[in-house]
């Protein structure tokens, strides 16, 4: 019994003192496990976002502690930049996060102030006029998916053709305005889109190259002809049938 009792005297004893040491030292084991963040890896490698830009962005929520480390608002605010489609932060103690950015892919512009992604999304990022080489698409307020759709499907019927689909107009009346190779505009009009295009195509591939680039401007708003503008500035009607 009385070794029971010393047992339980020891025990309470030391149990005691390491109250004590936890109660002294508290500060400094939370703040060894509680470390600042201090450090970022970057996951992969950004075509449009500099490394500075990030670094402004998480300037803010830097030095906050491992568990106290915003996680939510660090994502919000890098995917407000215009070039951030998905951003994914993971924290690796002691004192660094991980970062994953998801770039936006531009495949067209809209307008002449946005760009149009993937996905039918708009976007505004500085610089744009650095990407003028993409196709110039525009329409009605939320018609993107509809116009990003059309020219698609254009671009793959003239594939087999030397022509090329640099941009494409849905107007306020619905009509379908294309130019082709840069300068050659093509009216097409409302309706029976596809058919008309293909007559074209046709027509196009069998005339001389010498003829062809003199060409500026088609209309192909007919039921069986094709009006073509040249250089020389005269209207020409062509009947295909």
């Amino acid at each position: 019994m009385d070794r029971v009792r010393i047992s339980l005297v020891l025990t309470g004893f030391l149990l005691l003192c390491f109250g004590v040491f936890l109660q002294q030292n508290f500060d400094r084991g939370v703040g060894f496990i509680n470390r600042p963040i201090s450090k970022v890896r970057i996951e992969n490698q950004w075509q449009h976002i500099r490394e500075e830009e990030v670094s402004w962005l998480l300037a803010e929520f830097m030095g906050a502690g491992f568990f106290n480390f915003d996680m939510a608002g660090v994502k919000q605010i890098l995917e407000q930049h215009p070039w951030v489609h998905h951003a994914t932060i993971k924290k690796l103690w002691p004192e660094s996060i991980s970062l994953h950015i998801t770039e936006q892919v531009a495949i067209a512009q809209w307008g002449h102030s946005q760009l149009l992604s993937q996905n039918g999304e708009t976007f505004k990022p500085i610089g744009i006029e650095s990407l003028n080489a993409l196709p110039l698409l525009n329409g009605p307020e939320e018609s993107q998916l509809r116009v990003m759709g059309q020219y698609q499907a254009i671009s793959q019927l003239l594939l087999p053709s030397t022509l090329r689909l640099t941009g494409l107009t849905l107007t306020l009346r619905g009509s379908w305005e294309l130019v082709l190779n840069e300068e050659l505009t093509v009216a097409a009009g409302r309706t029976d889109v596809f058919e008309k295009l293909q007559r074209f195509v046709e027509f196009y591939a069998g005339q001389p190259a010498t003829r062809t680039v003199g060409y500026r401007s088609i209309d192909l708003r007919y039921d069986n002809g094709i009006a073509i503008k040249s250089v020389s500035d005269k209207m020409t009607g062509v009947a295909v049938r």
